[in-house]
């Protein structure tokens, strides 16, 4: 499924899985959010690293493990293993006589202590991990929604921390961009899903335009496609709409970084459209140069808001 990378690209772990910053932010987004780190401090940058290791370790157990039933045997006992790290990260030392036991569990206990992680989103992102050892489609949006929130959603409520603002205002717009950079994100790796035998679009979505999963395993374009990913690609639109719509309520400074992310996955989702469609002859991606123009425009409406 996702990705990970260098500290520009952690951002980009969103876990999207195959578990997408925000894939996990993800294994292959690494560099849009290059530009996003350029706004914070060594800390914060340190800490999102952390995060992004965390979400690569959790989501490569899974995407990298032996094939069959041992293979996802094994892969559960580690995750289960991450999830008593947690556990450890959030000990209290005057109680419990059991730290963590990585060198990334001790990293993560000593940035929790200055940016106050939300545990759930951890225990969260391993949960959303896991559903992909049990299964590789979904029946409807209700059901992608909550794989998203986990994979994606739960690695932006633990970079907003990073960031400086977790007021409720702020935690409803990670969880709706969260939504929305991964629903772009499934909708720009079909292609790639296809061929790993995983379709994301939700069983019903394609059933109500009359196609199969196997016809998009097989790359089969058309206009039924077309309709399928035009109604997904609305699905994602609205979760941008309403993370902008709530982004005023916010610290919107301190969420610079996040918003930089958005507009980078929106104009992705702008050149899927312009293409009619069309994911599987090439990923959709933006040049250097309209990632910079992103990254400059998020930054003016930020410092004019604020005016």
């Amino acid at each position: 499924m996702a990705t990970t990378m260098g500290p520009f690209e952690l951002v980009t772990a969103l876990p999207r899985r195959g578990a997408a910053l925000w894939s996990r932010l993800t294994k292959r987004s690494s560099s849009n959010f290059k530009f996003a780190f350029l706004f914070l401090g060594a800390e914060q940058r340190e800490a999102l690293q952390q995060v992004y290791e965390f979400c690569r370790e959790v989501d490569d157990i899974v995407d990298e493990r032996e094939p069959g039933p041992e293979g996802a045997q094994a892969a559960s006992e580690a995750l289960a293993e991450w999830s008593r790290e947690v556990a450890r990260i959030y000990q209290d030392p005057y109680v419990g006589d059991d730290p963590p036991h990585t060198d990334l569990g001790r990293g993560l206990a000593t940035s929790n202590k200055h940016f106050d992680f939300p545990r759930e989103a951890f225990d969260e992102i391993i949960a959303g991990v896991a559903m992909d050892l049990e299964q590789s489609r979904y029946p409807d949006m209700e059901a992608l929604r909550l794989y998203c929130y986990r994979v994606a959603s739960c690695v932006g409520l633990l970079c907003i921390a990073i960031f400086g603002d977790q007021s409720e205002a702020a935690r409803d717009y990670a969880i709706h961009l969260g939504l929305a950079l991964q629903y772009t994100n499934i909708l720009r790796d079909i292609a790639e899903d296809a061929q790993r035998g995983r379709c994301y679009v939700p069983q019903d979505l394609l059933a109500r335009h009359g196609i199969r999963d196997q016809d998009v395993l097989d790359y089969r374009y058309d206009g039924r496609f077309v309709a399928v990913a035009s109604d997904f690609a609305a699905a994602a639109e609205r979760e941008y709409q309403a993370a902008w719509r709530i982004l005023p309520q916010t610290k919107r400074q301190a969420l610079l970084p996040a918003e930089i992310m958005g507009r980078t996955y929106y104009e992705i989702l702008q050149e899927i459209r312009a293409r009619n469609f069309n994911v599987f002859t090439r990923r959709a991606s933006l040049r250097r140069r309209d990632k910079l123009k992103v990254a400059a425009l998020a930054l003016a409406r930020t410092k004019f808001a604020s005016l």
